[in-house]
């Protein structure tokens, strides 16, 4: 059985990635976000595949701007508006 990473919260994750490229924070957000990220792709895209190619684009959009995100509260919503206009 496959337990959950200890709880660290979004914000944490994303100053660490942010500042340091930490790989293991934005593993962790990937991780956490990969089933909303993927439903509103999947939702919005229709085929299977041109909505995994808008998931990858949507958290290749959140590295190159996890400096600017100043709300980590705002990160679920805001992933989603960005899967939905990548897909």
């Amino acid at each position: 059985m496959i337990r959950p990473p200890p709880s660290v919260p979004d914000s944490e994750l994303l100053a660490r990635f942010a500042r340091h490229r930490d790989e293991a924070a934005f593993e962790l957000l990937v991780w956490r976000y990969a089933r909303l990220v993927g439903g509103v792709c999947r939702r919005t895209a229709g085929d299977h595949h041109a909505a995994e190619d808008a998931a990858q684009a949507a958290f290749l959009v959140l590295a190159r701007r996890a400096d600017r995100l100043h709300d980590p509260a705002a990160l679920p919503g805001w992933l989603a508006r960005v899967a939905y206009r990548c897909a």
